[in-house]
């Protein structure tokens, strides 16, 4: 290569973040402070306290909460409910769902008393090359709530690294290549792939890991069909079933799960098991994916024991078990649960 092809090269490919001082803070509470104390983001406190910070960035309103842990970086948005859903339990339900399937950074809840839905985002924090580019993210996918379209200029090329290695250019591309290799859980093989989303074997269940919008996160999701007949019931049904599903949900932290509602009969009425993975670029992503997807991946593996064995005949008459494989109780690794209702377990 020559010495003006080399010159050229390095004068126009973009900024990567490795190009630049690592962002790091203390705590989760120190990097938002920097974020709000810093005048180029124009970032404004609306309320302030020792475990919540609410704010205003780029026409956004958010908050910060405290994780007892230390461990998350944890960001809250909320939205009201319509007039429908207001006046209507079922609607108030539909709402969720569909907040679930378009806003897929945050795990989605309802606050009835409050009228309004609220999402959570949350980053693994001390592992971020830039901890305050995971601010920005989160704020970027909440302002879909108000807005068609948007985007923040990150200012440089999105890039994830293995170590030393580059990992790729999107959290998702780089979950692909992680699920892909001797760093994923034993067992785990590639099954298919289309552009957007790749199909893993992790032993127990199939997952998906799908691209979205921005490359600042990826969706990790298990899909199943069990109560898919029960969703085409009538009012009560459908309710009881959305009530099961936000339960479970709230039995953890960071899950998402949820009823899919789509125009396609296929999968309406199937339920979503996921979780968000938000990284900044330039962060070494392997020891976050590590972490995120085993914690969630014993999660799936309760749900689905709770569903064996605790969700029966005697717990659930309603429910047709005969379509359960039989399943040795012995081999059960989770605690006996009850059937969750989200109108007791808020």
């Amino acid at each position: 290569m020559s010495l003006l092809s080399t010159l050229k090269r390095l004068l126009t490919r973009p900024e990567r973040a490795r190009d630049r001082p690592r962002v790091a803070y203390p705590s989760p509470r120190a990097a938002v402070l920097a974020f709000l104390h810093d005048p180029q983001w124009g970032a404004r406190v609306v309320e302030q306290s020792e475990e919540r910070i609410v704010f205003e960035y780029d026409g956004v309103t958010g908050e910060w909460l405290d994780d007892p842990t230390g461990d998350w970086l944890h960001l809250r948005f909320r939205d009201p409910f319509t007039e429908a859903q207001q006046s209507s339990e079922l609607a108030m339900y539909e709402g969720w769902a569909a907040h679930c399937a378009q806003h897929t950074l945050f795990r989605w809840d309802i606050d009835e008393q409050a009228q309004e839905y609220y999402g959570d985002a949350f980053a693994l924090f001390h592992e971020q090359y830039n901890q305050l580019e995971c601010i920005w993210g989160a704020f970027n996918s909440a302002k879909l709530l108000r807005e068609g379209s948007n985007r923040i200029a990150m200012g440089r090329s999105f890039d994830l690294f293995f170590g030393d290695r580059g990992a790729g250019n999107s959290v998702a591309g780089s979950l692909w290549r992680w699920f892909d290799s001797p760093a994923a859980p034993k067992g785990t093989r590639h099954l298919k792939g289309t552009y957007r989303e790749e199909w893993f074997d992790t032993g127990s269940a199939v997952c998906s890991v799908m691209q979205e919008q921005w490359a600042y996160y990826a969706r990790i999701a298990y899909t199943n069909g069990d109560f898919q007949p029960y969703m085409s019931g009538g009012e009560e049904q459908q309710l009881r079933l959305y009530r099961l599903h936000l339960g479970l949900q709230r039995w953890f932290p960071r899950l998402r799960n949820f009823v899919i509602q789509t125009d396609n009969p296929e999968n309406s009425g199937a339920n979503e098991t996921s979780v968000a993975i938000l990284v900044s670029s330039g962060t070494d992503a392997g020891p976050i994916f590590d972490r995120v997807f085993r914690e969630f991946y014993g999660q799936v593996i309760e749900i689905t024991e709770w569903f064996n064995f605790d969700f029966n005949p005697k717990t659930a008459p309603w429910f047709d078990h005969s379509i359960k494989k039989p399943q040795r109780r012995d081999q059960r690794q989770s605690p006996v649960r009850g059937i969750p209702d989200a109108k007791e377990n808020r």
